[in-house]
């Protein structure tokens, strides 16, 4: 059975406690509380969360808190050195994930300017990427719901 495969960005929200949690239940932003809501009732589905330094990592990867950056996300600036880094890196990691996962589909759950650490050659492994770029938070993260729940 072919698996799908969701990447989701860094969250300015973030849960706060000691120790180190996995991944997908240390941000919680709106992607991520979509995510977790429907992860429950799917089987097919994998995970990789993209953390503040832009590297990707797999969702049960234990991380400890560090608040975000600055007062609004969004507003933090990102350098082209610290973009590059994190797209060789993510090649990598992607590259591994998709060879050996027999993934049909790859949703992308964060922000174009996130987006920009990841590699432009996703469609070579002959897997259907969605990347909802329009709208606001809203009609992404109900594409998200529809994706989860196979309505895509």
């Amino acid at each position: 059975m072919l698996r799908r495969l969701l990447v989701l960005g860094p969250s300015y929200r973030r849960r706060k406690g000691s120790g180190s949690v996995p991944a997908i239940e240390r941000y919680d932003g709106l992607f991520y509380r979509v995510a977790r809501k429907y992860l429950k009732d799917v089987r097919d589905v994998d995970v990789l969360v993209m953390k503040d330094d832009l590297t990707l990592v797999d969702a049960k990867t234990p991380l400890p808190y560090t608040p975000p950056e600055g007062e609004k996300w969004g507003r933090q600036p990102i350098s082209e050195e610290s973009v590059e880094r994190a797209r060789k890196r993510n090649a990598t990691i992607l590259s591994k994930k998709l060879k050996d996962g027999g993934y049909s589909e790859v949703f992308i759950a964060m922000g174009k300017k996130y987006a920009e650490a990841l590699p432009d050659y996703l469609s070579q492994y002959n897997v259907k990427v969605v990347f909802p770029t329009s709208g606001g938070p809203g009609p992404k993260a109900l594409a998200l719901k529809n994706w989860m729940s196979g309505g895509q």
